[in-house]
């Protein structure tokens, strides 16, 4: 059906944006699911109908809602999740030392921070 091969490449995508922006590998994601690596990127591609339980665990697992998984997300979310997940790969590449700083800098940033913005 065409309405369903749809919604599995929808699935399929939203999936992908999520574990890419969690930076977890389809290995880890299929560890906390009880499924392969393999069905990950099956399901990834739309290749494979989920059914409700496993789409729950992987929502779970990938700390979201089901239905972020289910409904595509607007533009501005997307944006904001691209920046994220450039943010965290940044941070990522950090020495020990320069994290601390950056931690640091943040604090201070936040400390300054208006409360009614937060």
């Amino acid at each position: 059906m065409p309405g369903e091969m749809s919604f599995l490449k929808r699935f399929g995508r939203q999936l992908r944006i999520f574990r890419k922006q969690k930076m977890i590998s389809r290995e880890d994601l299929g560890l906390k699911t009880r499924l392969s690596a393999e069905d990950i990127g099956e399901l990834e591609a739309g290749n494979l109908d989920p059914p409700l339980s496993t789409i729950f665990l992987i929502a779970r697992a990938l700390d979201v809602h089901p239905e972020d998984l289910l409904i595509p997300s607007g533009g501005i979310n997307r944006q904001y999740y691209a920046y994220r997940c450039y943010l965290l790969k940044q941070i990522s590449a950090l020495s020990q030392r320069d994290l601390k700083k950056a931690i640091k800098v943040l604090h201070d940033l936040f400390e300054t921070w208006p409360s009614e913005t937060r």
